[in-house]
């Protein structure tokens, strides 16, 4: 039925759910994952805060790498087929662009992330990718 999976993650318990949820569909369906990280884009406020924007920006990079190699390792050995990408920018908008381009058929994701207000509601990345996908979005409690 899903041929085309993406799994959206961040690095919260939320998302290792995903992931495992996303391993578990891939191998009733004999589908593709692509596993996505999106890098937000930090915003330059005063002089002094765009001083440090380099060392923050190399940070967040550095934090995305660790995270989506947390995510792979998750799927060694299971036998899916699957891809990497992270990506910068709103992380709603990037995840439903690149569902749209790649053909996704759904999108798995976690009900919440590492935002400290979204930890009472379903999470603000995850409501708008409900709402705006172009597919199914599974999303893992």
């Amino acid at each position: 039925m899903f041929k085309k999976i993406m799994v959206a993650i961040d690095g919260s318990e939320h998302s290792i759910k995903a992931i495992d949820a996303s391993i578990e569909l891939a191998k009733k369906e004999n589908s593709q994952v692509e596993v996505i990280y999106v890098v937000p884009i930090l915003t330059r406020y005063t002089r002094d805060y765009a001083q440090m924007m380099p060392k923050l920006e190399s940070n967040l990079r550095e934090d995305a790498q660790k995270i989506m190699n947390e995510a792979t390792e998750r799927f060694k050995d299971t036998g899916i087929e699957y891809t990497t990408s992270i990506k910068t920018g709103d992380a709603a908008d990037e995840i439903i662009r690149e569902a749209e381009q790649r053909g996704t058929e759904v999108i798995v994701m976690g009900s919440r992330g590492l935002g400290a207000i979204s930890r009472f509601f379903l999470g603000s990345v995850s409501n708008k990718v409900l709402t705006h996908a172009p597919c199914s979005v599974l999303i893992i409690r």
